[in-house]
């Protein structure tokens, strides 16, 4: 490893935050925008899946992401 490539306590430590925070955001979603994101940034699901999955269409999907991805960023900004 170069110095570069070492994060300091303090980067560490605001990752470790982001990350609670991103989980946490997730997890306090409404049921149908936490499942939707989880099936698309965890499981890596395509937008087709998804739509199978959650039985509604594309369109829908789209949406959910949209605003699941916004109150996360939201919450990730108040962070920073």
């Amino acid at each position: 490893h170069t110095p570069k490539d070492q994060a300091t306590p303090e980067q560490l430590m605001i990752r470790d935050q982001v990350e609670k925070i991103i989980y946490d955001t997730i997890n306090g979603l409404p049921d149908d925008l936490r499942k939707t994101i989880t099936l698309r940034e965890l499981e890596g699901k395509s937008y087709d899946a998804i739509a199978g999955i959650m039985n509604c269409p594309i369109g829908t999907v789209r949406s959910r992401i949209f605003r699941a991805r916004s109150t996360i960023d939201k919450n990730v900004q108040s962070l920073l």
